[in-house]
Parts: C-alpha cells; structure tokens; sequence
C-alpha cells in the first residue's frame, strides 16, 4: 500500500496559517505568540490529517520562529511545554508519521566553519522539536549533502566527518536524500551505508541527475534495502515539473496522468511518498483518491463541495459535467479528476467570474449591511466587465461568512486558489 503526504502548510483549511518573525522584533513576547499561534495551526494540520486520513506530513522548520539563531536565548521547550504534549498526544492519535526538512542554508559540507556551526545548530532544534513532538524514530529529518564546492570528493569527506561528529540525538534523526544538481542517490547510498541512515530516493531529483547506470527501479530498491523495523517503511518524494519554469522547479499541482503512470510502477511497494507541490494537501488528498480501491463516494462529494465554486468560475460546461458525474451508481476518481483539471486550466473570463461570485453572494447577502450589499452589487456590475474587482469581491464575501461561521464556504477553495 501507498501512502501520500504533503509539506509544511495546507491551503483551504481555516486556523492552519502560520506566521514568521524577523530578528529585529523578535522579543520575547513575540517569540511566545507567534510560536504559540505556529503550534495552533499545526495542531488544525494534524487533526485535518486525522479527519482525510492522510498519513504523513512535513512540519514547517518556522514552527519555533529563530529558534536555531546564534542570538536568541528562548527556551521554547520550557515556554511551550503544554501545548507541546498535547501535540505529541494528538500525533500519536492521529498516527501521522511526521519529517522536517531544513532549508538551503543548513548544509554540514561547507567548507567554512560559521556555516557548519549553524548547520549543526539548525539540525539540533530540529531533533529537539521532534523530540518534543515525542516522534517515533520512523519520524525524519531530512538532508541533502549539501554543496560540490568545485571538488566532490572533498565536500562528501567533509561531509562524512561532520555527521560524525554529530551527537547521537542528532545523527540518529537524519535521512539523506538525492538532489538534482550534484549529488545522485548513488552518492547518498555511499553516505548512508557509511553511517547506517535511510535514504530518501527523490524521483524527480533523480530523472534530472541520474546515475550512469541501473534505471529507477533498481535504485529504488537500493534505497529501500536502508530503511528497516527501526526507521520505518521506506519513504521516497515525488513532485513534478513547473510548465514554463526552471528545471527542477515544482509544479503547481500533481497532474493525473504522469502521476497515476508513477504509481503503477510504485504500486506493488510498501511507500510512504511525499509530494513537494505548490498545494499542498490538495494534491495529496487527489492522489490518495486516485489510487484508493473502492473509493467511497464520500471522496468525492467532499472533493465537490471543496472545488465546486472554484470549478464554476471557470468553466461553466465542466460544473455541469462534474454534477452529472457524481449523479452515476459509481462516480470513477479519474473521470472527476481530468473534469476537474480541464476546467482549472481554463482562462478566468468576466461574464463566468461574475456568475459565481453571484452564486456565492447569494449565501451570504443577508448577512451584509445596505452599505456593505451597495458597495458589493455595484463590484458585481463592474466584475461582469473587468476582472480587477475580483479579489476585492472574494475578501468581502469570505469576510461576511467568517462572520456568520459558514463552513460549508470558509473551506471553499474558490477563495484560496487564483
């Protein structure tokens, strides 16, 4: 069986958005209350994860903001200790299997000792959050090995003898995982042989610098053979390419079909797989509908009820397919899905932009005072011209159902994707 997950943040689930803080602000107060509303969204994440039967999901390095900074003294574990056990209660629950991943800047193979220093420091914080968390050791912090430097052997030597000295609560946490620049998922089993570490095989890091030899398969068996009873069932990331952006930029959203031709090559395999997508869950809970056998027709009602308005706006002819569709005995995921991402990929136009912002405005309109509906008829007017009045229409009709609790509307996705 197949798990998916997604990483560090959800879109269209309310009280889950999480905040940073600068270093010229960073008082104690501040510290405290951004930490604190930090740890409230991660709790609304682990609960959503309970709630769609999502198995994995990536914690935020900025949960604790400046947490690893050479000029912070903030015990956190101390500050924050009873919303910390009551995560740790709730992940134990839910049976989320959590990671965290630090940024481009932790690397322990740089040649400069600063660098290495707050590597070492940044790896540290990110133990004791898990720990704090009381995260089995399935539960990963994961690393690439960091940079070539112009000489690779040198870098993966510096490498080597930094994770050597790296204290055991530390060391013990981390999985190494392919890039796709300088280091194969070859170099990374090197390491992880050396050091008895799980590798994380990245497949579109590995279709853009591959070994010279032995083709996927073969190196996800490889990497498989470093996962074990202690660090848990193997664990790969998956993403795709941005259409129009960089190599090795990540896409927007999973597309169905390159994904379900992965998964049939996955398919026989005890994973746990970790999109890395613009969003976020969204993906997630689509490809765990597309490769659920006998998938309840809940799924997809719910996927409806998410997307519906979203779909509305841009494509009238797909809405109307979409609500035949999930009429029939047994709605099939990828029917739903390719209507879904047809209509998704069509142009916002004014004439549809205004007949659901119209449908929306007829949830909430009693709900808004004679200035508020004036101001609001007089947008939709302009709307059915320009497009220019739109996100000043969706904040105001999100407004008016924040206000009145409307839930079937505040988890509305047409008010969170462009």
């Amino acid at each position: 069986m197949i798990r998916y997950g997604f990483a560090c943040k959800t879109i269209g689930l309310p009280g889950a958005a999480q905040s940073s803080l600068t270093l010229a602000r960073a008082s104690r107060d501040n510290l405290l209350a951004v930490s604190r509303n930090n740890l409230g969204a991660l709790e609304a994440m682990l609960r959503y994860c309970r709630s769609e039967s999502l198995a994995l999901m990536r914690i935020s390095s900025d949960c604790i903001p400046l947490a690893s900074h050479e000029t912070i003294d903030f015990d956190w574990q101390a500050a924050l200790r009873p919303e910390l056990e009551n995560l740790a209660a709730l992940a134990r629950q839910s049976g989320v299997r959590l990671s965290m991943h630090p940024g481009q800047y932790t690397v322990l193979n740089s040649p400069r000792e600063d660098v290495v220093r707050k590597a070492v420091a940044d790896l540290a914080y990110h133990a004791a959050f898990l720990d704090a968390l009381q995260a089995g050791p399935e539960c990963r912090i994961i690393l690439h090995l960091g940079g070539g430097y112009g000489d690779k052997t040198s870098a993966l030597q510096r490498l080597r003898d930094n994770l050597a000295a790296l204290p055991d609560a530390i060391l013990q946490r981390l999985a190494l995982e392919n890039d796709e620049r300088i280091y194969t998922i070859e170099d990374v089993l090197a390491v992880c042989h050396d050091f008895k570490l799980p590798a994380i095989f990245d497949i579109f890091h590995h279709e853009l610098n591959p070994p010279p030899h032995g083709d996927m398969q073969h190196w996800l068996d490889l990497a498989g053979a470093t996962w074990n009873a202690r660090s848990g069932r193997q664990k790969i990331h998956y993403s795709q390419q941005l259409a129009g952006g960089k190599a090795g930029m990540h896409s927007l959203t999973i597309a169905m079909r390159p994904f379900l031709q992965i998964h049939s090559l996955l398919e026989e395999r005890e994973l746990d797989v970790m999109l890395e997508v613009k969003d976020k869950n969204l993906s997630a809970i689509k490809c765990a509908n597309l490769t659920q056998p006998d998938l309840p027709r809940k799924n997809l009602t719910e996927e409806w009820a998410r997307y519906k308005y979203l779909v509305l706006e841009r494509s009238p002819n797909a809405y109307a397919a979409i609500r035949q569709l999930l009429k029939s005995d047994c709605p099939a995921a990828e029917a739903f899905y390719a209507l879904l991402e047809d209509a998704l990929a069509c142009d916002l136009e004014p004439g549809k932009a205004k007949n659901a912002a119209e449908h929306v405005w007829g949830y909430v309109s009693k709900k808004a005072t004679p200035k508020e509906s004036a101001r609001m008829l007089a947008d939709l007017e302009l709307l059915g011209k320009d497009l220019a009045p739109l996100p000043r229409i969706k904040r105001k009709l999100l407004a008016l159902a924040a206000s009145e609790g409307e839930e079937y509307l505040l988890h509305s996705l047409y008010f969170y994707l462009n």
